[in-house]
């Protein structure tokens, strides 16, 4: 693509993009498609991006891209297979499942043969990665928060029998970080794990749960009864602070799922405590001791995690 091409318009781009598609031009089409994507943002072109560079074979690029627009690829059988290609060409095997229980059932069956075909074949022809992966996620502990964040992302590569059995021994870990193991347990909810699992709790305490059996964290009734306070809380004056604020909530409930009603029983104080903490206001708690102690270790574990979150990407600026 000439540099002139940096000057055409959104609708010449596109219009040029789809004249190299026509002549199997896939990389130079992907290129006009790009530069207007760049431009606009919207569904229509994301999937003629996605789709054009999955036909140039740039499949990490595709799904960099697809991410724009995941839940929109569920909308249509054939937006829904181009999705599930993509995912499938970058070994992202446990997101393929999640995406695959979301969609229409009447797609889940081809689904299901493709993925399976898939993490068959992926067995034999990469058992040298598979294994390094496996290595990894078993050791998932190791290192900080955001070391643990990269290796928890990193088996969704693994298919989905070395997937759970890795979880299963994780969730037992005492030493992975509790916002990593919840998120262990959400994703067996999301694959529809149909049997029980132990976990290891913020009281270091052993516990058992069938994830295909357990809402989705946003769909818990605890966390909709203080999603609901606080936005009743705050009202419409600061949309900051309601951001910042839903933020966290989602972050305190996730490190507590599945046991968010063991964790906050005093839900009225719990939300009362973080508005006065995020206002600074200096009000007497009405926390009883039992729900002010595991209050401080969630905002203890939060900040740690933002710490590390921080210290990550000014590593990453660094180098």
């Amino acid at each position: 693509m000439s540099e002139n091409s940096q000057q055409l318009t959104f609708d010449e781009l596109v219009k040029q993009g789809h004249l190299e598609f026509d002549h199997n031009n896939f990389h130079q089409a992907a290129s006009y498609f790009e530069v207007a994507y760049d431009k606009k943002q919207e569904l229509d072109l994301n999937r003629i991006l996605v789709g054009t560079l999955y036909e140039d074979q740039q499949f990490s690029l595709a799904n960099v891209y697809l991410e724009d627009f995941l839940d929109d690829y569920l909308n249509t059988e054939e937006l829904f297979k181009l999705a599930i290609n993509v995912l499938l060409k970058n070994q992202n095997f446990i997101y393929a499942r999640e995406m695959t229980n979301f969609s229409d059932p009447r797609w889940q069956n081809w689904a299901i043969d493709e993925i399976s075909n898939q993490e068959l074949s992926t067995r034999s022809q990469m058992s040298a990665t598979q294994k390094t992966l496996m290595q990894s996620f078993y050791h998932l502990s190791d290192g900080n928060f955001a070391k643990q964040r990269s290796r928890f992302e990193s088996s969704f590569k693994l298919p989905l029998h070395e997937w759970c059995s890795g979880a299963k021994f994780l969730l037992l870990d005492p030493y992975i970080n509790p916002l990593i193991r919840s998120s262990l347990i959400e994703t067996a909810q999301k694959l529809e794990i149909d049997e029980k699992v132990d976990f290891y709790w913020i009281d270091k305490k052993i516990y058992q749960v069938n994830p295909s059996k357990l809402k989705p964290l946003l769909q818990v009734d605890e966390y909709i009864k203080l999603k609901k306070m606080l936005d009743d809380e705050l009202g419409s004056d600061d949309p900051l602070a309601g951001e910042m604020l839903t933020a966290n909530l989602r972050m305190q409930t996730s490190i507590l799922y599945p046991k968010i009603s063991a964790g906050i029983f005093e839900l009225r104080n719990w939300i009362d405590e973080m508005i006065n903490q995020y206002q600074g206001a200096d009000k007497i708690s009405r926390m009883s001791d039992k729900q002010r102690k595991i209050f401080e270790q969630i905002e203890k574990l939060i900040d740690e995690i933002v710490k590390s979150e921080h210290e990550q990407e000014k590593r990453a600026s660094n180098n």
